[in-house]
């Protein structure tokens, strides 16, 4: 299984970055679609992926920089399934089904293509609001693996979930956005404990991790550090 980062903060040579996050599993199944459609319709152009091919989005939360380009991607494919979670807003819901998107709720651990799960609703606090989120699971060639959008209820809290309710002792790879870039430095050192404890083999703290995060997380987990831009093809 092979996941391509079609949408980052940065991005390597001849990819256009932008705030937010998007990443292609396999063919079928894209996870969010960052803040801007023009920028992930170019980038999907240049890493040669197809809309036509896909069976389904993922929405990991209802935030701008995730679901930018959803739009034009319901579009260019009627019908196409879009994975979320209970709690988003009615606007994003009226959105989805006003584009031709086909809703599908997900309110517990649900596969959606062969090895690829999503975690369903975990709750969590932003700015002093409940927000509601989901993270991709997937059952790759090296292991089972997680990318999360920004992990607002806490990456750690949302690996927990993940361990217990998949019955997951060890992970190979985590990577997408952790939201540590407002956190002090003891409180990542902690995090990334955890992440050890939890054995986590490799990871990829990226999009609102902020650089503090990934210089910490590169200093612990040396080559297992992955730099995680747009771009990028992950085996996993």
């Amino acid at each position: 299984m092979y996941a391509k980062v079609l949408y980052d903060n940065e991005a390597k040579r001849g990819l256009l970055s932008g705030w937010g996050f998007s990443c292609l599993l396999g063919s079928k199944i894209l996870f969010d679609t960052g803040e801007a459609s023009a920028s992930l319709m170019e980038n999907m152009d240049r890493m040669m992926v197809s809309i036509s091919d896909l069976e389904g989005v993922v929405i990991s939360h209802d935030h701008w920089d995730h679901t930018g380009g959803l739009w034009e991607i319901l579009k260019r494919k009627k019908g196409l399934k879009v994975y979320a979670c209970p709690s988003f807003s009615e606007t994003f819901k009226k959105c989805v089904k006003e584009s031709g998107g086909k809703l599908v709720f997900v309110d517990r651990p649900m596969e959606i293509a062969d090895n690829i799960l999503v975690t369903g609703e975990i709750r969590g606090e932003y700015k002093g609001e409940i927000i509601p989120e989901q993270a991709l699971v997937v059952k790759g060639d090296k292991g089972v693996s997680v990318i999360t959008g920004c992990a607002h209820p806490g990456i750690v809290n949302m690996l927990g979930y993940i361990r217990d309710k998949l019955k997951v002792k060890k992970l190979y790879m985590v990577f997408g956005g952790f939201h540590l870039d407002t956190m002090d430095r003891e409180t990542i050192d902690r995090i990334i404990s955890d992440f050890k404890a939890m054995s986590v083999e490799k990871t990829g703290p990226t999009h609102c991790s902020g650089g503090k995060a990934r210089r910490m997380f590169s200093s612990r987990y040396h080559g297992n550090f992955v730099a995680v831009k747009a771009g990028h093809i992950i085996h996993l």
